[in-house]
């Protein structure tokens, strides 16, 4: 099982992109989280960022956790204050299905 974190981001502030990277690091480690894309992304369908990162878990609850924890929504002030972007956790295909029953997605959260 896996799941994965998706940021599609524009750079607002170049000078602080180090910062984050480094108060980042050891909430991946705490939580597992690898990643596994960190890239400009060339879009060839609809609209886009230019940049992308994408964080894989171990599980989609693991993926959660990293994502709502108190450390990450910290760190998340400051991204959201030198970035624009947005973000969406998504589950690996083995635990699509069960997310889907459980009715996961009809409530959004």
């Amino acid at each position: 099982m896996s799941a994965y974190v998706v940021f599609n981001y524009k750079i607002l502030d170049r000078s602080k992109i180090d910062e984050l990277t480094e108060l980042v690091k050891p909430i991946n480690a705490k939580y597992e989280a690898e990643v596994i894309v960190g890239s400009p992304v060339k879009t060839v369908e609809g609209s886009s960022l230019p940049g992308m990162v994408i964080y894989k878990f171990k599980s989609f609850e693991a993926a959660k956790q990293w994502y709502y924890s108190e450390e990450h929504q910290a760190v998340s002030v400051f991204r959201n204050s030198i970035t624009e972007s947005w973000a969406t956790i998504v589950p690996g295909v083995s635990e699509t299905d069960d997310l889907v029953n459980s009715g996961y997605f009809e409530s959004q959260s």
